[in-house]
């Protein structure tokens, strides 16, 4: 009976915290301001390869969801208990998902999404989750460029106005009325010869690319 007791406890909280975190994007998605830089480029690539990786840090999940629920992605989500609820978001606002992750033994995950890619579906992923260390890009997102055969757009947003949850991502929480600036990358190429010695420095170019756009969000963000 206490396990019974427990169980729907945990999932009537579970349900609360996914219905505040949908009234607040919704509530912050209505009353931010936003500039996009580069999108186009996003275009640009499906049409040329009819799917894409939209990679982007762990850090930026949250307001992820708002931002880019029209570009029909596919999410990978960790298959955690906390997992749960971040799915039962990204579902709410139309995303698909597929539960695991392509590192630390996540081939499942990784196979899944190739499928996908090939498949022409997008599919959207936190290259330093779920787990960290932060903003370091894990091999996963290089392996499922190499094997699809599709480009990675690197993808970044920053606000004015945020608070910042004391996580092991720093995650970024925008605050109502701010303004946002988001920025698509150039698409990132992995070639299908890549050998898996040569994985680590494609990860550190990856990383390049992903600070690059940081600076230029943060810069546009500083000039609104």
């Amino acid at each position: 009976m206490a396990k019974s007791l427990s169980f729907w406890k945990k999932r009537f909280q579970s349900w609360l915290i996914t219905k505040f975190i949908i009234l607040l994007i919704r509530i912050t998605g209505s009353t931010t301001r936003i500039q996009s830089l580069n999108q186009q480029v996003l275009q640009d690539t499906l049409k040329e390869y009819g799917s894409v990786i939209v990679a982007t840090w762990h850090q930026n999940i949250y307001f992820s969801i708002w931002l880019l629920r029209k570009q029909e992605l596919t999410a990978l989500i960790s298959s955690s208990d906390d997992g749960e609820v971040i799915n039962d978001v990204f579902t709410h606002f139309g995303y698909q998902a597929v539960r695991g992750s392509t590192s630390r033994g996540g081939i499942p995950a990784l196979k899944q999404m190739i499928k996908l890619l090939k498949g022409k579906t997008s599919v959207a992923i936190t290259p330093d989750g779920p787990l960290g260390p932060a903003k370091k890009i894990q091999s996963g997102v290089v392996l499922l460029a190499k094997y699809s055969g599709v480009p990675i757009i690197p993808w970044h947003y920053q606000a004015n106005h945020q608070w910042r949850l004391n996580s092991w991502d720093r995650h970024k929480i925008p605050k109502p009325f701010t303004t946002i600036v988001e920025a698509f990358g150039e698409p990132f190429h992995v070639a299908k010869e890549l050998m898996s010695e040569d994985v680590p420095a494609v990860c550190e170019k990856l990383e390049t690319s992903l600070k690059e756009l940081a600076n230029k969000t943060a810069a546009n963000t500083t000039n609104s």
